[in-house]
């Protein structure tokens, strides 16, 4: 199944919210991609999104879910969602994607590196 989506956000934290509520201020259509399998973090997002002034319907969450693929030609064009249960694939055509790691904070209170850089 291949939808037309505006903006494809990877993550949980204040900066992915911030990212699709201002896409959907403007009237685009937003998917937020949470690997979280729990329902209710879909729908504590959307009402966090809709109380920061998002447009109701706007934001579409799914869950259980990571993405595998971003392409395109000289900008994006594709992105490739990959389910946790099921293992199946789902294109979404999209015209922007913003992925968003949190980081956590150690006992002595420095930051950890979401990913290593690479090369070493």
């Amino acid at each position: 199944m291949s939808r037309t989506i505006d903006l494809v956000v990877a993550g949980d934290g204040k900066a992915t919210r911030a990212a699709a509520v201002d896409a959907a201020r403007c009237g685009r259509s937003v998917l937020v991609v949470l690997r979280s399998p729990d329902p209710r973090a879909a729908r504590r997002l959307r009402q966090q999104c809709t109380a920061a002034g998002a447009v109701a319907g706007t934001i579409r969450v799914m869950t259980a879910a990571e993405v595998v693929c971003v392409d395109g030609i000289d900008r994006v064009e594709a992105v490739v969602i990959r389910h946790g249960r099921t293992g199946r694939l789902r294109a979404v055509n999209a015209s922007a994607f913003v992925s968003h790691v949190e980081t956590k904070r150690t006992r002595v209170g420095r930051r950890r590196a979401a990913a290593k850089p690479w090369p070493p």
